[in-house]
């Protein structure tokens, strides 16, 4: 089982911005490579779930190669998008 971190943050995002990143998340991103852009960060990974105002990302650590999963609520979340695959 992959480890799980939590990305913390005491800043938000506004509540427009949070209502249009839950309507992205419901429009079938699960299961796909997202890059997720947030207030701490940019991170690129496999979304595995949305719940509870919380997503979920298994992203790749480079330095242990191992996969972490990542709980990462959804009022710190800038953007989210389907990564680019030619």
């Amino acid at each position: 089982m992959a480890e799980e971190k939590t990305i913390r943050s005491s800043r938000r995002v506004s509540l427009e911005k949070q209502l249009k990143i839950q309507e992205q998340l419901s429009t079938g991103l699960i299961d796909n490579i997202v890059v997720v852009r947030t207030l701490v960060g940019t991170f690129i990974g496999c979304l595995l779930t949305v719940r509870g105002g919380v997503i979920r990302l298994r992203v790749f650590s480079g330095v242990d190669r191992v996969f972490i999963v990542i709980r990462i609520p959804i009022a710190i979340i800038v953007d989210i998008f389907r990564f680019p695959c030619p």
